[in-house]
């Protein structure tokens, strides 16, 4: 993991974040990869608590992550 990146669930909510990795095994890549959340997708981040399930929005859909599959996805902040 670079510097910039890292894990999604530090993110704060109304951030826009890169997927720069997914640090998983191939059914949690092949998992994401089903619901568009690839290398080099857009994502902006709606709700992260600090607990329960981190909330992204990607285009007009929204996808709760749960927060052990989320640290798993390292971003980076959009620019």
């Amino acid at each position: 993991m670079s510097e910039k990146q890292q894990s999604l669930i530090t993110m704060r909510p109304g951030e826009k974040v890169i997927i720069k990795e997914i640090a998983g095994g191939s059914s949690l890549k092949r998992r994401l990869n089903e619901m568009g959340l690839n290398r080099g997708t857009q994502i902006n981040i709606v709700r992260n608590d600090g607990w329960g399930p981190v909330l992204i929005a990607l285009s007009s859909s929204r996808i709760a992550l749960g927060r052990q599959m989320a640290s798993k996805i390292l971003v980076e902040k959009a620019g």
